[in-house]
């Protein structure tokens, strides 16, 4: 720390420290420059010695103010006022003396401005010395060239001096412009890099959680299937015809939920499912489980919805497989053939789901209300859905599910 370099281990910021600094230079710079100007002047040119005399107090009084509030933004608003409207004042009331200098100062301070106050306040100070400018080309211009005298050497390196020191204060702010620019690039660069560094770790994390939920999905899969083959294994030695289609129709829902878990972990992403294919390979399942050949029954899909997330695919798989498990069980006894369409769209972000089969059915009715049927209803219900059901030719199920 020197005089020139003040203490500035009251500020943690970056920015704060650099204007504080900044405006502790100017203003030290100033009071000695000009205390300087002013003992020339007052020699050379006694009548431009009233704005020197301005801009010394300014200094001065930034200076103590600097040093016991640390209050920058006072002190910038005081350099940039008084540095503004003394050289407006002299060229407009000073015709006698030379102003090259004053259009130094003004853009210097608005520099100053734009770093130490903000971009309002400089743009601020752009439209009053654009007004003080136009008075001076206006009203005094003529009369400044008139009476504008030849200088002594003496007058000549004063101003001189002065232009110097000007551009010295204009390249001093623009490099601690520069200084601020590098510093927020710095930072940007550091930000990038520990934000790079966090987004690779939580890739390798969510790579890791990823190969965790397939494993489970892996495992839960197997788990079922080894439910399955033993439920399988048991209906051998069951002797009732219709205890076997109940077991087979549970097989049929453990099978929904094992398949898929079959396709999650063996898809991209984990947390959606391609919907068409999913229900082709079940209904596929559906139909190498029954008693029925492959080549009696035709099935078609038409589907403008391609993922389906897991919350949402678990009824909807179980719905998809109680009404082919129904088609299969009432259809074939008056067809020779089975024909299943099923269309899946979406409408209002809703799904609309239509299944159709030309199998006789026979209207449901409290006698004959199976425990398949009321499970479509509480799947239906689950989903938050409605559905409609028309069976005067084949059946034909309209339903309309919300997603999950």
């Amino acid at each position: 720390m020197s005089f020139f370099t003040p203490n500035t281990e009251s500020f943690s910021d970056f920015y704060e420290k650099g204007k504080y600094i900044l405006a502790w230079r100017i203003a030290l710079t100033f009071s000695l420059i000009f205390s300087v100007i002013l003992i020339i002047n007052s020699i050379t040119n006694p009548s431009g010695v009233f704005p020197i005399v301005l801009i010394l107090t300014t200094a001065v009084i930034g200076i103590f103010y600097l040093k016991k509030y640390k209050n920058v933004r006072i002190v910038f608003w005081i350099f940039t006022l008084g540095g503004t409207i003394t050289p407006l004042l002299a060229i407009n009331f000073i015709p006698e003396y030379t102003h090259f200098v004053d259009f130094l100062w003004l853009p210097t301070c608005i520099l100053v401005a734009f770093i130490g106050l903000g971009k309002k306040e400089g743009f601020l100070f752009v439209i009053l010395d654009i007004i003080g400018i136009g008075l001076f080309y206006i009203f005094s211009l003529n009369n400044h060239i008139e009476i504008l005298q030849p200088k002594s050497v003496l007058e000549l390196s004063s101003d001189y001096f002065e232009i110097v020191f000007a551009l010295l204060i204009i390249s001093f702010v623009l490099q601690q412009f520069v200084q601020f620019q590098s510093h927020a690039e710095s930072n940007v660069r550091e930000k990038n890099k520990e934000l790079k560094e966090q987004n690779n770790i939580i890739s390798s994390k969510n790579k890791e959680n990823e190969n965790l939920l397939k494993e489970i999905h892996h495992r839960v899969k197997n788990n079922l299937q080894i439910i399955i083959s033993l439920l399988r294994m048991q209906s051998n030695e069951i002797k009732s015809d219709e205890a076997k289609v109940y077991f087979q129709e549970s097989i049929n829902r453990i099978m929904t939920m094992s398949l898929i878990h079959q396709k999650l972990y063996s898809t991209k992403e984990i947390s959606k499912l391609n919907l068409k294919s999913y229900i082709e390979e079940l209904i596929s399942e559906i139909i190498l489980a029954s008693s029925i050949q492959q080549n009696e029954i035709e099935f078609s899909i038409k589907n403008s919805i391609y993922e389906i997330n897991l919350t949402t695919i678990i009824p909807f798989g179980l719905l998809i497989n109680e009404l082919v498990s129904n088609t299969l069980k009432h259809a074939h006894s008056s067809k020779e053939n089975i024909s299943i369409l099923i269309q899946i769209s979406e409408i209002n972000e809703h799904i609309h789901f239509q299944y159709v089969d030309n199998g006789n059915w026979v209207p449901p009715t409290k006698e004959n209300y199976s425990f398949g049927l009321e499970l479509i209803d509480i799947l239906t219900e689950q989903m938050n859905g409605q559905k409609q059901l028309d069976t005067s030719s084949g059946v034909k199920y309209n339903f309309t599910l919300e997603q999950s």
